[in-house]
């Protein structure tokens, strides 16, 4: 019976380019002359010295100067808010959040803050804490593209397609020069399989940003699933001469030269992969794919070997591994292989395993 042959595209959908946490605060004139009448000296002084010491990333003696503030002025607020990106800035992720919400507490307006929090759940890998205050943080002010965005990101993680589209559909409205939301769009609608929409937001999020290399890939990938191969290459090829170094686009110009039939185009490519990251597992599953094509079985099998020597819970491998020791008539070993497929997840595998009486072994 024909197997089919497994590959992996590496695809790259969203950037998470989310800068809060450098967005240090400096006193306004009229703020300063706000605050003089109520604060004393020594806690203006020390401020601006915590601004100096966080720009020039010496954060303990930032976090140093802020105490020294509001030790001397108790309800400093933007003090709080500073020394709380100082915190995060080293890492300290619960002092950070006492103090983010210590400055929101002194002023609710201060939306900023709860956004600084909703990053450092997100970094907690705590979406719903993140979603929450990220989401706090739109309700006092959702014309914020960057707090629209990486809500856009957390949703698009949790596969709220819908929910990520209105965040994205928002911020192409508030800012339509912001190449990453089309980016992100063309994402989600390429999970939509909606490969013409994916394209056209591809297209535009790289007229507005030559550079955006990952555009560039996803593109490609989204011309890949049309068949369109020669498109693809061209995408892929953009995107390397951004990047000589980016691996995810040689690798899927390797799985769209695999798939126009240029097998020696997409070993080299492979290769290259392998070169630059020889922990790259996918490239020798991907490489051992095209040795099956090329009937060269126990080329695939020892490729395929390397892979599961780099990852042994990659259930692709192991179904090719199987496919190959089929043709080389090693029955037991493709049925044990098979049910480890299966077992990692890849369905084939199972059907594979109960067609070709593997119950016998």
């Amino acid at each position: 019976m024909r197997k089919q042959i497994l590959l992996v595209c590496s695809a790259v959908f969203l950037l998470g380019t989310a800068t809060g946490q450098e967005e240090i605060k400096v006193l306004t004139q009229s703020e300063l002359d706000a605050l003089k009448s109520q604060m004393p000296l020594e806690a203006e002084t020390a401020y601006n010295e915590g601004i100096v010491a966080y720009q020039s990333k010496n954060y303990p003696l930032a976090v140093e100067k802020y105490t020294q503030a509001i030790n001397a002025y108790a309800n400093f607020e933007l003090a709080y808010f500073n020394r709380g990106l100082s915190h995060a800035a080293l890492q300290q992720q619960e002092q950070a959040i006492a103090d983010f919400q210590k400055a929101n507490e002194l002023n609710p307006a201060n939306h900023a803050a709860l956004y600084e929090i909703g990053l450092i759940y997100s970094d907690k890998n705590d979406t719903e804490n993140a979603l929450k205050y990220i989401g706090d943080a739109i309700k006092a002010n959702d014309q914020e593209v960057k707090y629209l965005y990486k809500r856009s990101l957390l949703l698009f993680q949790q596969k709220e397609y819908d929910k990520a589209l209105e965040d994205l559909n928002k911020i192409i409205k508030i800012d339509p020069s912001f190449a990453f939301a089309y980016n992100d769009r063309g994402s989600i609608y390429k999970e939509q399989s909606k490969l013409d929409d994916a394209i056209a937001d591809y297209k535009k999020a790289v007229t507005i940003d030559k550079t955006l290399k990952v555009a560039h890939n996803n593109l490609g990938t989204a011309y890949r699933k049309k068949g369109q191969y020669d498109l693809a290459i061209g995408a892929y090829n953009a995107a390397i001469a951004l990047d000589k170094d980016f691996y995810l686009a040689y690798n899927n110009r390797g799985y769209a030269k695999y798939e126009k039939g240029d097998y020696a185009g997409a070993l080299a490519d492979f290769d290259e992969v392998i070169r630059m990251k020889p922990d790259y597992a996918y490239a020798y599953n991907n490489k051992a794919s095209v040795y099956l094509k090329q009937e060269k079985y126990n080329d695939a099998v020892k490729t395929c070997d390397q892979a599961i020597k780099l990852n042994p819970e990659y259930g692709y491998a192991y179904y090719n591994r199987g496919i190959a020791y089929e043709m080389l008539r090693n029955d037991k070993q493709s049925c044990q292989d098979w049910s480890k497929a299966a077992e990692l997840g890849i369905d084939a595998a199972g059907s594979y395993y109960s067609n070709n009486e593997c119950y016998n072994f």
